[in-house]
């Protein structure tokens, strides 16, 4: 730490020593982004003396601008280091920095914040449907029950529908993909197609980069009460494949949460990685947690990773490539929306564990190794899973940040890059983490993500019209078959379940005579959409578990009602709690080698938990 005493008439810079405490100056007129970009703040003044906090060497100019707007003779400078400056900066500018990371997206653009909840009809409209439903079932009953069991077998089977079809549309973009390789041949391998094609797929098209020349990477790492997990943390992220001198880790701690705080100091984590106190306030969420850890994030590329995560080592550098090319192609004339993020596969590392890991291990490989990479390049929005998202840190900014008020922050900024003309890409690197291995546990984290995909499409139903401009017929159908269709298909379930048991047994519904048609569409609904989901399920989840873990995929009926319990919780929480955020414990399964099923075959392993 060094300080100097800056003279207008002169030109060197004398040490001197510190007066007694200043009075603090106004909070700056940039933004605290800024602050810590331009790497000085004035902090105090004396007389005619201000004193500023630099993070770096301030050139003659710099120091003349900062005599002028402060109008001072004197202008003194405490040089530290930029881990340091942040630490003051925290202190001193602790009341912006809780209006940044909390109520900045609100306030800029309050319709595209979850703040608010739902709007006044969003509330009105179910309690008018229930109202309605219980006068039908007194004045017309078989009406009734026939309107709600179609509105029922509409809602699940649009979903199952939207689903299956993005998952087919995964081997589709391979055949066409080595199609038009044949095709640009045969034409010529000069021709400007070809060529364009080629910047957009081709890895072969971008000179590698030396590693000085790599963009420097930012990796936020929020955690809340995840001590025992802290030392893992930090051995998984040693792994990366990345230069040590072209990264930083971000550990987001927040600040009442002062065992994990003591467990990441005592664990004495490398130079590159920093640990950030996230100043207590509301609402204690997780992208808040990442909000500020945005704030003090240098790199041009961020990716969040959760405390448990286990990136492949090279994912950080296929992600570069990925973004290379879209600049590539955006240089070669190719249209298309610029490329904000890149969302990596997801999979489970304990997904033996027991039957409930192998369920949830079959889903996300369902999700993240076909249906994700089938939407890809289609225009059809991706909502980001909750890790690995790499973004492009200027566009993600111009997005507004992750909204603090949405408890599943990604699907919803997923859909908000969209709706801001961005795209999100899709990379197969995985990153393993570990499944809930517990109901009652899984039941809350699901009872999160259906109510932030209620709290999403609330959100963009606020103005569908303006919605659908931007989006198009495409994003539309995405916001209602999956975001909105996700939670209705998993509210509506139990009774189409219900409904298709006693159709299938011959039982009648009482006094009620219901059509033919209805039992058929009942039947059919429940047999064909789960029954597909089930089959492509199993045999996507075969590749990269084994058929072992992939033929508990019949166990789905069973698993899905659980995700109805949780979306019934869902939809009470985002009525009466919408923004309590229910966290996911780590470390469960401590006693799983989870070493074990990492870079082999899954199903040639079955580890059973210790006894």
């Amino acid at each position: 730490m060094t300080t100097f005493t800056v003279d207008p008439t002169d030109v060197p810079r004398i040490p001197a020593p510190r007066d007694p405490p200043n009075e603090r100056l106004e909070p700056p007129q940039a933004s605290v982004r800024e602050v810590v970009a331009r790497g000085w703040l004035p902090v105090a003044r004396g007389g005619d003396t201000v004193d500023v906090l630099a993070s770096r060497e301030l050139t003659d100019a710099v120091v003349d601008q900062i005599r002028l707007d402060s109008d001072a003779r004197w202008v003194r400078i405490e040089q530290v280091s930029p881990n340091q400056f942040d630490e003051r900066l925290a202190i001193q500018l602790r009341e912006e920095l809780l209006y940044e990371i909390s109520e900045s997206l609100a306030d800029t653009q309050p319709d595209r914040s979850a703040k608010t909840g739902l709007t006044r009809w969003q509330y009105v409209l179910p309690i008018a449907g229930l109202v309605l439903a219980v006068l039908g079932l007194i004045l017309a009953p078989e009406f009734t029950v026939v309107l709600g069991l179609t509105g029922a077998a509409v809602a699940f089977s649009a979903t199952i529908a939207f689903r299956v079809f993005c998952v087919g549309l995964w081997p589709l973009k391979r055949v066409r993909n080595r199609l038009r390789e044949h095709y640009a041949a045969y034409r010529g391998r000069h021709s400007v197609d070809y060529l364009a094609y080629r910047a957009r797929h081709a890895d072969s098209a971008l000179t590698p980069l030396a590693d000085a020349d790599l963009p420097f990477y930012t990796i936020l790492v929020p955690a809340f009460h995840e001590a025992n997990v802290i030392t893992a943390l930090i051995g998984n992220l040693e792994r990366l494949d990345y230069p040590r001198d072209r990264m930083e880790v971000l550990v987001l701690l927040e600040e009442d949460d002062v065992d994990t705080i003591e467990a990441a100091r005592a664990a004495e984590p490398p130079s590159y990685m920093r640990i950030l106190i996230v100043p207590r306030g509301q609402p204690q969420t997780k992208p808040r947690a990442c909000n500020y850890g945005l704030i003090f994030a240098r790199g041009e590329l961020v990716v969040i990773y959760d405390a448990e995560d286990r990136p492949e080592s090279d994912q950080l550098r296929r992600v570069v490539t990925d973004f290379r090319r879209a600049r590539s192609a955006a240089d070669a004339g190719s249209a298309g929306a610029p490329l904000a993020c890149v969302q990596c596969s997801l999979s489970y590392f304990n997904a033996p564990y027991n039957v409930l890991t192998r369920l949830f291990a079959i889903e996300y490989a369902y999700l993240f190794d076909a249906m994700l990479p089938g939407i890809d390049g289609t225009g059809i929005p991706i909502p980001l899973g909750g890790t690995s998202n790499h973004f492009d840190a200027a566009m993600l900014r111009r997005l507004g940040g992750w909204d603090p008020y949405n408890v599943t922050e990604d699907a919803d900024l997923g859909i908000r890059a969209a709706a801001s003309g961005y795209r999100v890409g899709v990379n197969t690197s995985t990153t393993w983490e570990e499944a809930c291995s517990q109901t009652g546990a899984f039941i809350k984290q699901r009872t999160r993500w259906i109510k932030g995909y209620m709290l999403t499409a609330a959100v963009n139903f606020r103005h569908p019209v303006q919605f659908g401009r931007a989006t198009g017929l495409r994003g539309m159908v995405c916001l209602l078959a999956l975001i909105l269709g996700t939670p209705a298909a998993f509210l509506v379930y139990p009774v189409m379940m219900l409904f298709a048991l006693v159709t299938v047994a011959g039982e009648k519904w009482g006094f009620l005579s219901l059509p033919g048609w209805l039992d058929t569409v009942g039947i059919v609904t429940m047999i064909a959409g789960t029954g597909v989901t089930i089959l492509l399920s199993g045999l996507v989840a075969v590749p990269r578990y084994g058929w072992r873990i992939a033929g508990f995929a019949v166990f789905f009926p069973v698993y899905w009602l659980l995700h109805s319990v949780a979306a019934w919780r869902a939809a009470w929480q985002t009525i009466f709690t919408p923004h309590v955020w229910e966290k996911t414990p780590h470390g469960l399964s401590d006693d799983f080698e989870e070493e074990q099923m990492v870079g082999q075959p899954l199903g040639s392993v079955i580890v059973q938990p210790a006894v």
